[in-house]
């Protein structure tokens, strides 16, 4: 009669085959470097639009990015954000021991719905955040039409 043994490739580890996974997936980022690992943290800047009656509202979170290095532009009915975050580390001796905070060029750009009025945009960086204010154009701005009696 045949004897079978029964292959357990984690019964030698308490932890299962979770380690083995785990050092398989470590091996996998290393590889590819750190363009799996940005697109995993998200978004940079993380923003927020939306509408009210005669305007669109667009907030961008910008922390340590100064006013200096945002540029804001309107083409048609898109609006895109660039500018640099910049992270400086004091010279001579200095060792990284976690990088979390991406520095580098950042760029969005985000299609409203319809035109802005470009000469009334405003934006103001405070504590961080970029708030846009995108007026409608008149033609797509709301308004009250008066009913005539007969």
């Amino acid at each position: 009669m045949a004897q079978y043994t029964l292959y357990r490739p984690w019964a030698a580890s308490p932890a299962g085959g979770f380690d083995e996974l785990r050092r398989e997936m470590d091996d996998l980022i290393r590889r590819f470097g750190s363009a799996g690992a940005s697109e995993a943290r998200g978004v940079f800047p993380a923003a927020n639009l939306y509408e009210t009656g005669d305007a669109y509202v667009l907030t961008a979170e910008l922390p340590g990015v100064s006013s200096n290095d945002i540029q804001v532009t309107l083409e048609g009915s898109t609006v895109t954000l660039a500018g640099e975050r910049k992270i400086d580390y004091p010279g001579g001796g200095t060792s990284v021991h976690r990088l979390e905070r991406q520095a580098g060029s950042f760029r969005r750009a985000f299609e409203l719905p319809v035109v802005v009025d470009s000469e009334k945009v405003e934006a103001i960086h405070k504590d961080g955040v970029l708030m846009l204010r995108l007026p409608k154009a008149p033609e797509h701005q709301p308004r009250q039409i008066a009913v005539k009696a007969d």
